[in-house]
């Protein structure tokens, strides 16, 4: 929510019909990134560099591909803190609570 909150006020700049659809586009491709734990940076000049070269292969772009061929690019600590705030929910939802779970993990 917050990346939407912040953004909002940029939005309203981005000159005309087509930079919004352009920045759209971007903030898409970003998004993606973003959620299969790229470092953003080698993934987007990656990207530019092979569309720039006129790639045909547009598949080999998409985050999820290129995260199978790229595993040193992938942001491990991002995927580390994802797993423990799954394995908490998955936790509070069984009907344990915090203090339990603390107990629990010092047995």
């Amino acid at each position: 929510m917050r990346r939407v909150a912040i953004g909002r006020k940029n939005w309203l700049f981005v000159g005309s019909e087509r930079g919004g659809e352009r920045l759209a586009t971007i903030l898409s491709v970003v998004a993606s990134a973003h959620r299969y734990h790229l470092d953003l940076w080698s993934y987007l000049k990656d990207v530019l560099e092979r569309l720039a070269s006129g790639t045909g292969d547009l598949e080999s772009l998409l985050p999820d591909v290129w995260k199978r061929s790229r595993p040193d690019k992938v942001r491990e600590f991002r995927a580390e803190g994802q797993r423990r705030i799954a394995e908490r929910k998955r936790y509070r939802r069984a009907g344990h609570s915090h203090a339990c779970r603390e107990v629990a993990r010092f047995r």
